[in-house]
Formats: structure tokens, sequence, C-alpha cells
């Protein structure tokens, strides 16, 4: 056997096959001097993200398309984060091509012999006139259908109402739409009207897929099966008086749409026949001439929907009026009024609450000044559109002053309808409590009161009307940032108690969540050198790490190299990221990562195993490195080495070895270059001479 030569040099790279696979189509990102949060952001393709972008650029608030519901809207503002506004009454309603209208109740020909509300979120239509159902309601493919026993005439039609006209001499039958459902209300227009027996008890045939079944309070349901299809609130009676308790002139005039303020009101009791049908009997007094004045209505009101909102009097009365939420004592009455809103708040759990309010529109105030309204946290509505006296005024949220008296008896008046925005502290707080405890949920009680025993509730000049359809729950939030994840050092994924072994200084990269698509996140690092011991904690000091960058949310990030690790030594990091001003909020730290920088490669021996056979004939050669984190070997007759083997072990060999077998590629002096691949990537090398005889002359 002849001499062998071993020559060694270092070559530091990393495996250039397992670099490409880590990385993929990831871009680096460069330092956050060189990125601009424009340029990180392109890309996104979300709605939100979209949005975002638009908001930045324009200055204007723009509205998250993809958020909207029924009852809420989302906006993106130019200075970062979003807005949410979430009523409790249905705002508007998805067409079936996908897009959506704003609620419109204005009656319209449905084509097909019968009147429907324009845009509605209750599936309600009324009869054009002739035989058959007055109207027929439907939710969750069932309906009630509600028809008067005779021939109805064709209908007069204005805004959301159908009057049928002389239904009784003297009484016509109104159908208004509502956005839950629909009212029924008879009209009785005269004393004499009033005088007709037929009024004493009133029929009216139900059908559908129902059967309906009163409640002990004198509620209906509708119920087909265990599956509620529409609900009716007490039935009332109501007259014309406009002259209030106090003398005064009251602001509002009854209608089929409700009673006015100074309305005298009455109970109709209700009953469901043997047949199923319905049968309200007006209280007699409120149709006597003496003690009323004309029109008197009779109503109860059909709900498809759950009403998110309701009122509460002190003396358990019904008002079928609900175009208004009454606050404090009724100036004609001497009821003293609650309102209560429930606003869903199921999307803002896990969001950074930076702000909360709700927004109120004031139709009416008994004074001609400011007065105070109360809001406070509420127990939960047990029924709508009347609950008891019971939901519990908690804490005290806000209070806010306001007036819009629209009698015509102030100076300045008719006043105009006011804005009225209960604000501070207390609103966000509460808020946020709400959703950390996790409720879907929350309630406000609306009173005159100062505390919740009810001081003040009785006095006059804080008596007010709300508009329910314009309540609304205005909340600026942000999502918090979330933990970043995917880690990778030097394009090598991080493994929970491993540490990933580097022949350079490596990058670190990490995906940085956060749920509000498209925001630009700021991203953060700490470094550490690991002590001897293994352990290192808050105390432990940091190294100065790379440089964060601009990064939109939900994508990856990557820095520059480390700098300042030293061979031989191991280290760890993490990564967090901040959303935009102003909230500046900060993501949890990721989990560390380890890597440790070997940057000394491995030596490289090879031996032959068999004597040097002549070309063409088999020769096999043993490669061997005492480094036993050699993970692979090369070897071939070119330089640098092609042909790849797994490395192995060999019994009482520390180290790391494999045999090959290949032929001498000629006679004469050859050359056999071996390396050794350890797993850092560092890569040391070798060669073997190997001479071989040409055969003897002769």
């Amino acid at each position: 056997m002849h001499a062998v030569q071993v020559q060694k040099r270092s070559v530091r790279r990393l495996m250039a096959g397992g670099l490409a696979a880590a990385l993929g189509a990831t871009v680096l990102a460069p330092p956050a001097s060189a990125a601009s949060p424009a340029a990180a952001g392109t890309g996104a393709t979300t709605e939100a993200a979209r949005a975002a972008a638009a908001a930045e650029r324009t200055g204007q608030r723009v509205e998250v398309l993809s958020a909207r519901t029924e009852l809420t809207q989302v906006f993106a503002k130019p200075s970062g984060g979003f807005v949410a506004e979430t009523a409790a009454v249905p705002q508007r309603v998805r067409q079936t091509d996908g897009s959506w209208a704003d609620v419109d109740l204005t009656l319209r020909h449905d084509g097909a012999g019968g009147f429907r509300p324009a845009v509605s979120p209750a599936d309600v239509r009324f009869s054009a006139g002739g035989r058959g159902p007055a109207t027929t309601l439907t939710s969750g493919g069932k309906s009630l259908t509600l028809a008067w026993p005779g021939e109805l005439p064709a209908p007069v039609v204005s805004g959301d109402a159908a009057t049928y006209p002389e239904v009784l001499p003297g009484v016509d039958l109104v159908l208004r739409a509502t956005r839950t459902g629909f009212t029924h209300v008879l009209a009785v227009k005269t004393p004499q009207a009033a005088a007709n027996p037929a009024l004493r008890e009133i029929r009216f045939d139900l059908g559908g897929d129902v059967r309906v079944r009163r409640d002990a309070d004198g509620s209906l349901r509708a119920l087909a099966g265990a599956a509620e299809v529409a609900r009716s609130a007490p039935a009332e009676m109501w007259d014309s008086t406009t002259t209030s308790a106090t003398g005064r002139s009251a602001a509002g005039k009854s209608s089929a749409a409700g009673p006015g303020a100074g309305a005298r009101t009455a109970p109709v009791a209700t009953a469901i026949d043997a047949a199923g049908d319905l049968v309200l009997r007006p209280t007699p007094g409120l149709l006597d001439p003496a003690n009323a004045s004309f029109p008197v209505y009779i109503d109860p009101a059909w709900s498809a929907g759950a009403s998110r909102w309701a009122y509460a009097t002190n003396n358990n009365s019904t008002n079928s009026d609900l175009t208004a939420a009454r606050v404090g004592k009724d100036s004609g009455t001497g009821v003293i009024y609650r309102s209560y809103f429930e606003f869903p708040i199921s999307a803002l759990r896990g969001k950074h609450i930076e702000s909360a309010y709700v927004q109120m529109r004031l139709d009416h105030s008994f004074s001609c000044g400011d007065t105070p309204t109360y809001m406070y946290r509420s127990a939960g509505i047990a029924s709508t559109p009347r609950t008891a006296w019971a939901p519990t005024l908690s804490t005290l949220q806000a209070s806010a002053s306001s007036h819009a008296n629209e009698s015509g008896g102030c100076i300045d008046g008719p006043q105009p309808d006011m804005t009225v925005n209960f604000t501070g502290s207390g609103v966000t707080a509460g808020l946020s409590s709400a959703l950390t405890s996790g409720m879907t949920a929350i309630t406000y009680g609306f009173c005159a009161c100062s505390d919740s025993s009810g001081t003040g509730e009785s006095t006059l000049d804080r008596w007010k009307k709300f508009i329910p359809a314009n309540a609304k729950l205005v909340v600026d939030y942000d999502s918090l940032p979330g933990q970043p994840t995917g880690l990778q050092v030097g394009g090598q994924a991080c493994v929970t108690g491993d540490r990933v072994a580097l022949a350079t200084p490596p990058t670190l990269s990490a995906v940085f969540p956060d749920a509000d698509a498209g925001q630009i996140l700021q991203t953060a690092y700490e470094l550490l050198e690991i002590p001897a011991s293994g352990s290192y904690d808050s105390s432990t000091p940091r190294l100065t790490p790379p440089a964060g960058s601009a990064v939109t949310a939900g994508a990856r990030s990557t820095t520059a190299p480390v700098t300042g690790v030293l061979g031989g030594r191991a280290y760890a990091w993490r990564a967090r990221s901040t959303d935009p001003a102003p909230y500046g909020l900060l993501s949890p730290w990721s989990a560390w990562c380890e890597f440790t920088v070997d940057d000394t490669p491995p030596t490289v021996t090879v031996d032959p195993v068999t004597t040097p056979a002549p070309p063409g004939q088999f020769y096999t050669y043993k490669l061997r490195s005492p480094d036993p984190d050699v993970v692979m070997f090369r070897y071939g007759w070119t330089s640098p080495p092609t042909e790849e083997a797994e490395a192995g072990t060999t019994l009482g060999y520390p180290g790391k070895t494999v045999s090959v077998t290949l032929t001498t590629p000629a006679y004469g002096t050859n050359t056999l270059y071996v390396a050794a691949v350890d797993s850092a990537g560092n890569v040391g090398y070798g060669s073997l001479v190997v001479q071989v005889d040409p055969p003897a002359a002769g």
C-alpha cells in the first residue's frame, strides 16, 4: 500500500439545499431603516387590509365591507385601528346578490297580488284586499297568517302602512310593517263606531304552520313544534287625548303607530279559542265617549325577530308605541319608564378597547333645557318589547344632559332632535370587563335616576323619548398583535428543547400575526448568550439584536445576520411586534429559540481497505471523522467531491464512518478527494493519493 497524503482546508458555508428548502418563497426584509410601511404592506389581499390602506391614503375612514352585518359596521381609521358601530335594531338587510340595503319599510306591490316592505329584516306580506290572509309572516321557513273574518277592501297604502277602510262601520284595519314583524291595529274613528257590539269581542283567524299559545301575562307565541316563529306583546288600546295630566299640551299625537304622550291607555284581554284563533276583548271604558277621545286604537304587535331593546314601567303597564324608548316620568300618565338596550360584543373578543360610548338620538324632552339621563350596566333583558321592572341597574357607566322639546311650548320650540353621547372611562372599562369575562352581549339600562335606587326618577323635567333605531354602541378598538410563530434561525426551523447548529452568524425569522389583516407591525428581537449552566431568565444580560423591520400582519419577517456572536458559543433569541400608533400595543414574546455557532470544520481521513486494483475493478475505502456531529461524507476523483454517503457509526469508534467502493480511474497516480459535512454545514476536506502501477511489460 502506498503512502496516504491527507490535506485539510475549511470552508464556512451553509448546506445550500437545506437553506433553500427552509426559505421557500420568503422575502428577506431589510433592516427597519431601509423598509417603508407602504412597501411592507404591498401584496395584502384581504378586504380589511385594503380598507386600512385606503384610510391611511385618503385620510378618511373606510368601511370594512366584509365585517358588515344587520347591526354592525366596521371602519378602518386613517390613524390606524378600527371603529365598530353596533345598533340594537336592524339597520340593513343582505340581498340575494350578497349586497346590503338599508332598511326601508315603504310598502310596494310584490307582483303577486300583495304588498311587501321594500327592504325589511322581517319576511312579511300584506293582502291587496278580498278574502284570505290579511298578513303572512314567515320565519325559518314557517309561517303565521292572520285574517280578518270577512272580505277586506282594497287598502290605502302610505309609507309602511296599509289601511283597509271600513272593515266595520267607522272602523279601519291598519297593518304596519315593523323592523321585526308587523302590527294590526283597529282604528275606531267615532263614538258611534265604538258603540258597535262587534268591538266588544274581536276575532282574527290564525293559520299557517303554527299553533298560537297565550302566556299568563297576555302575550302570545306562535310555535312550529318547539321553534318560535313569532311573538306578540300583551295587547293594548289607546285614545287620542292630547292634554297631559299636568294640563300641558303633550307632544306627539296618537296614531296607528302608537299612543301620543297624552293618550289614555288600557289593556286588551287576549284569548285563543277552541279553533286556535285570536280573540281580543278591549277595555269597555276606553270605548266610552265619556272617557275617551277618538280615534281609539286597538293593537297587538307581532315580531318574528328577537328584539334587542325593551322598556319597563313601574306599574307593569304596556305601551304599544315602539317608535320611542322612554325614560323618566310620563307627564301624561304618571308612569315611570326605563329603557334597556342590548348590544352584541362577541366580535370584539380579544381586542384592545381604546374607547367606547353609546350614542342615542333624543326625539323629545319635557324640559326646554338640558336635564340629565343616566346609563347603567344592567342585567339582561328577560323579555321584549316590554320587560318587567326587574333588570338590575348595577354600575353607573355615564350620564349625559340633553333637551329636544318638540311641543312648541319653548321660546325656541319646536326644538330639533339631539344626538346624545354617553361617554367616559366607565363605559370603556365596563365593556373591557364584559369581554374579559367572556360575555357575548352587554346590556345598558337608561333611566332618569341618579342612583340605582331611583333618586330623581319622578322629576318631570327628566322625561325623554329616544329613537331606538338610532341607538349605537361605538367602539374604537385594535387587535392585540399575536405571539410570533414559525421561528427560524439561519433558515432552519427552531425546535423546542433543541439547539440549531450553524456555521455562520444566522438571520432570525418569524411570522408576526395580528387579527387586523393588513396592519403594519414593527418587529423587535431579544438576543442573549446562554450561560454555562444552560439556564437564563430576565436578569441574563442581553446582547445587541438585529434591527427589526416593518411587516404586514400575518407575514414573515427576516433580519440581517446577527453580529457579535462567536464560534463555540450557544445563544437564544425571541421576537415580538408592536402595532401602529396611536395604540402601540405589544404582542407577547415568542418562545425562545436556541442556536450554536460552530465554525470549525470537521476532520476527515480516508484509508484503503483493500489493495488498489487496476482500472475497472472495485476498490474499497473507509472514510472517518472523529467529530460526532458529522452527518454526511462526500467523495470522488475530482475536487470538490460530489458523490455523497450518509455518515454512520462503527463499534468502538467514537466518531462517524462510512465505507465506499469505487473503481480507480487510471493506472498511475490518482487522487481520491473526500469531505465531511457536520450538522452546522461546516465542510472539512481531505484526500488520498492512490498509486496503481501498470502491468509489467512482456
